[in-house]
């Protein structure tokens, strides 16, 4: 594939929480013509830069005749929806897209123990799909792995319940895990399609910081002074071997998967500690502790 600096940009997806932000963050770069795919039941306004086409997602000519003249496809659809973008990599084949970056975006998938649990088949069947294409010279790829999303996880409970004030904590709480806040992926999603040589047909790694859970929680806590947490201790290869049980006796439970991604972000052995980061390649800045403990401050000190 040619790999010229790619102007025509589709984002599908770009109605959520982190496909928002990449919007965006396309928008204010000013390098791309930005179009979204969006259903046609949809209601959801963008800004005027922005063009907005209705597609219906499960017609491939429907998507292909939106992904027409497009450079590159950025997908960013939700967990539920991660299996369904097949048929919007045929489209986008179908169209000449000549780049596509898939709904990844989290853990390590190319750490084997990750990439074996159950929760993230349908992202790996993904990728071996876009791979066999980049073999066949019909579309290039890339991969972006960034860890728990920083920002979104504070807010949202995935590292403690802030407002009930519990915490679950995975194997200690000292395990060290790359973190990244949503307008860092962004950011990454930018720089890719501005250094499409550099990242064909591969993954890349960015992070913001490392941070332990425990750490997290102190940062937290110094914001319910004398308050006492309610703290429980969880195993993760114990809580992994029940969730993988669950999911092969097709008894899977509200949390069973969302257990596993817990596992993979907590859990000893599952790479969740980037080593080795294109920060540098694509732009990436990182935060420092003082800029986390601001981040903290500003989601929880009035709560």
């Amino acid at each position: 594939m040619p790999f010229e600096q790619y102007k025509k940009v589709a984002v599908a997806g770009g109605t959520g929480n982190l496909g928002s932000v990449v919007v965006k963050e396309l928008i204010k770069s000013g390098l791309f013509d930005i179009t979204v795919l969006t259903r046609e039941s949809s209601t959801h306004t963008f800004p005027s830069e922005v063009k907005v086409v209705k597609v219906n997602f499960e017609s491939i000519d429907s998507l292909a005749g939106a992904l027409e003249g497009q450079d590159a496809l950025v997908s960013t659809v939700g967990t539920l929806a991660v299996s369904s973008q097949k048929l919007l990599i045929d489209a986008a084949v179908k169209a000449g897209v000549k780049r596509i970056i898939p709904s990844e975006y989290g853990c390590d998938l190319k750490n084997e123990k990750t990439r074996a649990l159950p929760v993230y088949a349908g992202k790996v069947a993904i990728e071996q799909y876009l791979d066999e294409l980049a073999v066949k010279n019909l579309t290039s790829y890339t991969l972006i792995f960034n860890g728990p999303f920083l920002d979104w996880g504070l807010r949202n409970g995935l590292f403690f319940d802030f407002k009930g004030r519990k915490a679950e904590i995975y194997d200690g709480g000292d395990q060290v895990i790359s973190a990244s806040r949503l307008s860092t992926v962004g950011k990454a999603v930018r720089r890719v399609l501005t250094h499409p040589r550099e990242t064909a047909d591969r993954a890349v790694w960015v992070k913001d910081i490392d941070i332990s859970q425990n750490q997290l929680i102190k940062l937290a806590q110094a914001f319910t002074p004398g308050e006492e947490w309610d703290v429980k201790k969880i195993d993760t290869e114990e809580l992994a071997k029940v969730s993988i049980e669950q999911v092969q006796k097709n008894e899977i439970q509200p949390l069973t998967m969302l257990n596993l991604i817990r596992c993979a972000i907590f859990g000893q052995g599952y790479g969740s500690k980037f080593e080795h980061v294109h920060n540098s390649v694509l732009g990436i800045a990182g935060i420092t502790g003082p800029d986390l403990e601001e981040l903290v401050e500003s989601i929880f000190s009035s709560k």
